[in-house]
């Protein structure tokens, strides 16, 4: 018989595939593998192989000012705490005949698995199984369809391309900018990554479209009018012959002073009635993204939270797989309504007891099905929950329910009056079925305010019996600041912020944004972190109360950079690109060829940029060359501040190496040796004194400054 091994993404998946495999429990359980007979089911931590550092790539590029660094064959490096899980995975593979790659169900899933395959250089055959939940139906279903792992290739490729351009990007950009940057006295990293920079400008332009903002008053004149008892409300529309601003409103109230006076008793006709009979479908389950986006704005969780929180409900069976970027469900899941909805029922979730299991809503739809399904609860019964996941379930179940419910029916009616040569306009609906609107306890639309919630009957030529008008006071408001919720929308509908002009911004609507639904949280909060990888960096933008406003430093790596890389434009382009890959349209080597010649143009950008000094900073000129500028760095080593010379080529013409300069309050500190003019060196060493490396003199410290009051003896 063959032999058969299961990689699983996580320890959570590979031991719930040993579960269904072998319910009874007659399986061999060793550490990082389980057993039994010629099957084995293994598992990956995520990630245990990661692309290599630049210095893998040459000892030289441990300088952060030798790059570009452009691999011509990609390395990969395994991750210090996966080595051991490495070595299982290789000793079972050398075993097997067949592999059935078990990596979560998309693009990152599927380059995780694929890339230990390559990586352990395994031969043999390779099948796939796609896992949306880890309760028992699920399972089965699962692995009724497991399949040749070659038709997902061309999505391995698609993951390569995403690893292999995000690491391009990064590591030479975060170079380029940083070290050119620090020539004009800049301090601070430029992490330049492919969706960090556009997603930050999204919050910077913001941030300049408020304060650039200015308040203008304006008048509206509305009416409460009154039919057979029933008040209701239009508002004017201004002739264009009066004086109004761009937007068509009224600027002068002495306008609308001298009508009003006209309309006190005019008669009120009604001039036309239209009415368009809507439908309005229930919103379609949860995807990652719109449950963050509703947890945000419903409760004030945070992304990441929310990830978490779906992640343990995940892993407890209760929902689906939770990184989804899919708002629908296979219409083969429709069947399991027959045992989930009395669990939701049970739980007292609105709708479940009364919903109704022959509809099927737009949710169940097998061609807008990606590589995953929307997030839906599998019907197992819940044990005791966290206050934030009972919350999110409650999000995700309610969802889920709506779609057994018929569609909100009602009659849009849009009115016109004539009151002595004035025209009024108003709206209203008349509901014709409520439907799932009933149940929708949470997350309604608003009615506007300008709509009527109730309308009397309107006939083309009836007369209005009453009428009262007052003009009211307004003012327009600038544009709201991004919130976490609102950012990571954002990001996933980010065709709404890509020019009108581009040619392909309709096109980009089916990329689903730029990022994943498992990175944008990550990104948002690396975006506010303050330390990154133990280190101390500057953010970019900071949280006040649900807020997120830039730092100065966030603005200025905006200002500074070429503008194609803050544009969503070319971002979201790429992540076309990317699906194109995916769909077997475009090759690898053509997306990596244009990412190459995009970080070529940016660092020929960064290299003749003049930086504008930072604020209150001067630039010193390097006394030794006079060719460079003594920029500040940080010491992680030493954990102080010093200076050193941003020309490369520039050391001590005494002794060939490189000077470092003390730092005094952001200034460096340059002293020369009053006997031979030589730059002096603060020594750490018997003590602390100062060194003339020339006439080998000596001078105590003061205070971090030599004391030539007297010599060192």
């Amino acid at each position: 018989m063959s032999k058969v091994t299961y990689i699983a993404e996580k320890p959570d998946i590979g031991k719930a595939l040993a579960t269904y495999l072998w319910p009874d429990g007659n399986c061999h359980k060793e550490k990082g593998f389980i057993q039994q007979g010629d099957t084995t089911v293994t598992w990956a931590f995520g990630h245990i192989l990661g692309l290599a550092s630049p210095e893998e790539y040459g000892e030289e590029y441990k300088a952060w000012a030798n790059y570009p660094i452009l691999p011509k064959v990609w390395k990969l490096k395994p991750a210090a705490a996966a080595v051991a899980q490495l070595a299982v995975i290789k000793k079972l593979l050398m075993e097997a005949d067949i592999v059935v790659h078990a990596g979560d169900p998309d693009r990152e899933g599927q380059l995780l698995i694929d890339e230990i395959l390559h990586y352990l250089q395994f031969k043999g055959k390779v099948q796939r199984i796609l896992i949306n939940a880890k309760d028992d139906e699920s399972l089965k279903r699962a692995f009724a369809q497991i399949t040749d792992n070659k038709r997902y290739e061309n999505l391995y490729y698609a993951g390569l391309g995403r690893e292999q351009a995000d690491w391009l990007i990064g590591m030479n950009l975060t170079r380029a900018y940083t070290v050119n940057a620090r020539k004009y006295g800049y301090e601070n990293t430029f992490r330049i990554g492919r969706v960090k920079v556009p997603t930050l400008a999204l919050v910077v332009n913001r941030e300049k479209e408020i304060k650039g903002f200015k308040s203008a008053k304006y008048y509206e004149l509305k009416g409460i009018f009154e039919k057979d008892g029933i008040p209701f409300k239009a508002t004017l529309k201004p002739a264009e012959n009066l004086l109004l601003d761009e937007e068509n409103r009224v600027k002068d109230k002495n306008i609308l002073q001298a009508i009003k006076l006209k309309l006190e008793k005019a008669e009120v006709i009604i001039r036309d009635v239209q009415g368009k009979d809507m439908v309005q479908h229930p919103p379609l389950p949860h995807s990652l993204d719109t449950l963050q986006v509703e947890a945000n704005k419903k409760y004030g969780f945070s992304p990441k939270e929310v990830l978490v929180a779906v992640q343990d409900l995940y892993e407890k069976k209760y929902v689906s797989y939770p990184r989804s970027d899919c708002n629908y469900i296979p219409v083969s899941q429709k069947a399991d309504a027959v045992r989930i909805l009395p669990v939701l029922s049970a739980l007292g979730i609105a709708g479940a007891n009364t919903a109704d299991i022959e509809i099927t809503s737009k949710a169940f739809n097998d061609q807008k099905i990606t590589a995953h399904h929307a997030i839906i609860p599998t019907g197992i019964q819940l044990e005791k929950l966290s206050e934030i996941e009972q919350k999110i379930y409650e999000l995700i179940a309610k969802r889920y329910v709506l779609q057994f419910f018929p569609a909100h029916e009602y009659k849009k009616i849009t009115f016109t009056l004539v009151v002595a040569d004035e025209i009024f306009t108003g709206s209203g609906k008349v509901i014709l079925k409520q439907g799932y609107k009933a149940y929708e306890l949470e997350g309604q639309e608003l009615e506007s305010a300008e709509d009527n919630v109730k309308l009397p009957t309107l006939k083309i030529g009836d007369i209005v019996e009453k009428a009262n008008y007052s003009i009211a006071d307004k003012v327009t408001v600038p544009p709201k600041r991004f919130t976490e919720g609102t950012l990571l929308a954002a990001m996933a509908n980010i065709w709404r912020f890509v020019d009108a002009k581009n040619p392909n911004r309709e096109k980009l609507k089916e990329v689903k944004g730029i990022g994943t639904p498992a990175t944008r949280d990550t990104i948002i909060a690396e975006l506010q972190a303050d330390t990154m990888n133990g280190k101390p960096v500057d953010p970019c933008m900071t949280k006040i109360k649900k807020e997120l406003v830039p730092t100065e430093f966030g603005t200025s790596l905006i200002e500074n950079v070429d503008q194609s890389l803050t544009l969503p434009d070319a971002t979201a382009e790429m992540e076309y690109v990317l699906s194109e890959i995916a769909a077997g349209q475009k090759s690898l080597s053509e997306y990596m060829d244009d990412m190459t010649a995009m970080v070529h143009r940016n660092i020929q950008f960064a290299e003749n940029r003049t930086f504008p000094l930072p604020k209150g900073k001067a630039l010193h000129e390097c006394p030794v060359c006079s060719k460079g500028e003594l920029i500040r760095r940080y010491s992680t080593k030493a954990k102080k501040h010093f200076h050193i010379c941003s020309n490369t080529d520039c050391v001590s013409p005494v002794t060939g190496r490189k000077l470092f300069y003390e730092d005094d309050n952001g200034k460096p500190v340059v002293v020369k040796c009053p006997d031979c003019g030589t730059i002096l060196v603060r020594i750490l060493k018997n003590g602390t004194f100062w060194l003339c490396s020339k006439c080998n003199k000596t001078f105590n410290d003061k205070a971090g400054k030599p004391d030539f009051s007297l010599k060192k003896k």
